[in-house]
């Protein structure tokens, strides 16, 4: 009779080559028990769980091989599967269940080496459901080992070697000695975008100069963001989002940097949906309302439209009417303001004033912060001297804390898009034809909080600067 051999190896478990649960083994325990019964080993599946199956979820890991095997049952090819013991082969009620209607239909045999198993009796079904039931337990009670373990590493500011990428920029083998030339790839990327090169500009960039990305594939802005906001780079180690240590590997940038380039990151982000058509997307606001308008096409041309009324009308008692203008015209006449704000003295003094030792202090702060909340997180899961209340209430007051200076520290980012800006008018204009749109919506938003458009006064086609010249152009102080 021909009959498949199943072996089943958990990722978590592939670093102890001595352990007798190889596949490789596995397998040949199998071969030697087909042997013994008179049966052909006919086919041969493997597979290597992605993780153990975690308390509470739903669904389990798919195993390819598993189901090949299922399927394999179903055509006839073979006429059952053996495995060295049933947690290798099933840990899930479900799989079980699917395993023994395939087999039960197909007049097909699950045997164990290990164990007396025998699907063809009721004794033995029964038997067989209670080994799942223990068999999920283990894995379960072995995933909370390997989370602690994991989280006993993050505190220790060592790295988890497991996962199929590599940090970019660090050795894929020990994933602490840094790589030189991805190195010198991350900080030359770091530099053009804090001296005020758009991403989409040093996106291509990258891909002129052939280097290759992260994980195989193409550069793009949202591996760009990925990359730089890993918070590795600065020598720091996280754990679900957190940072909880400082890492044991030297970092590829320094800690102000890493900040400058995470406020950079965020200042980009702001709510709204930036059109990459649109100057000012995100930051046109109606007036009688003060919701963000949104763009949208129209015979006359793209405009800037509120919506507001029709999606909130009956929280609103005055609606505004669903005020719109047009976007092309509106870019332009803010476009011309902005330039001529950042002409000649006005620049010079807009770049000092993100220059005050109030920021450096506030960095220092912040930095302070940062390093008691890395302490408290120390104490709680390594030390075990801080009882999770406590360690809640002191987490969220730094938490609190550093995010009030991450705002007031937000500001510096304009000026990183303002350093590198001529002071003449006429230069102004030849850097604003070269730029991409990004970098003037970026310039844009260094100095504009937000531009009001007020309602039409008077009829008639083109755009009427009234509705926003002089007060709806509101500025950053």
């Amino acid at each position: 009779m021909d009959v498949g051999v199943y072996g089943r190896l958990s990722v978590a478990k592939r670093e102890v080559e001595a352990t007798e649960m190889a596949i490789e083994r596995q397998h040949q325990r199998c071969i030697d028990y087909c042997n013994a019964k008179g049966w052909t080993p006919a086919r041969f599946y493997a597979d290597l769980d992605p993780a153990y199956r975690k308390p509470g979820k739903a669904k389990a890991p798919r195993r390819d091989d598993f189901e090949q095997g299922l399927a394999d049952i179903q055509a006839g090819i073979v006429k059952g599967l053996v495995f060295f013991k049933l947690d290798r082969f099933v840990r899930d009620h479900g799989d079980f269940e699917r395993a023994l209607a395939v087999t039960e239909r197909h007049d097909a045999i699950l045997a164990s080496v290990t164990e007396p198993l025998d699907t063809s009796s009721p004794m033995g079904e029964a038997v067989a459901r209670l080994l799942v039931t223990f068999a999920r337990l283990e894995s379960q009670t072995i995933a909370l080992r390997v989370a602690a373990q994991a989280e006993q590493k993050a505190t220790m500011g060592r790295p988890w070697l497991s996962g199929r990428h590599h940090p970019y920029g660090y050795d894929p083998k020990d994933r602490v000695t840094i790589v030189p030339h991805e190195a010198d790839v991350i900080r030359a990327v770091a530099g053009q975008l804090l001296d005020g090169q758009s991403q989409s500009a040093v996106v291509a960039w990258l891909e002129a100069a052939g280097i290759p990305a992260p994980a195989s594939g193409r550069w793009n802005r949202a591996k760009l963001s990925s990359l730089l906001r890993n918070p590795r780079l600065a020598g720091l180690r996280s754990y679900h989002g957190e940072i909880v240590a400082q890492a044991i590997w030297e970092p590829i940038l320094d800690q102000e940097t890493f900040e400058r380039l995470g406020r950079l990151f965020d200042r980009r982000r702001q709510p709204g949906r930036p059109a990459r058509r649109y100057l000012l997307s995100g930051i046109v606001h109606c007036g009688p309302c003060g919701a963000i308008m949104e763009t949208q096409g129209h015979k006359a041309g793209p405009r800037y439209k509120c919506e507001r009324h029709s999606r909130r009308a009956t929280q609103i008692a005055e609606p505004c009417g669903a005020i719109s203008i047009v976007a092309e015209p509106l870019d332009q006449l803010v476009a011309e303001c902005v330039l001529e704000a950042l002409a000649g003295a006005s620049l010079e003094r807009r770049r000092r004033s993100f220059d005050s030792d109030r920021l450096q202090v506030v960095a220092e702060r912040q930095e302070a912060d940062r390093g008691s909340l890395r302490q408290a997180a120390k104490e709680r899961f390594v030390d075990r001297s801080l009882d999770p209340a406590a360690y809640s209430e002191v987490k969220r007051e730094l938490e609190r804390r550093i995010a009030d200076a991450e705002r007031e520290l937000a500001a510096s980012a304009d000026g990183n898009v303002l350093a590198g800006l001529p002071t003449l008018r006429a230069d102004l204009d030849v850097m604003w034809e070269r730029a991409d749109i990004e970098r003037r919506r970026d310039i844009v938003r260094a100095v504009l909080e937000r531009v009001q458009v007020s309602r039409a006064t008077r009829y008639g086609r083109g755009m009427d600067p009234s509705r926003v010249l002089p007060d709806g152009l509101i500025w950053k102080a």
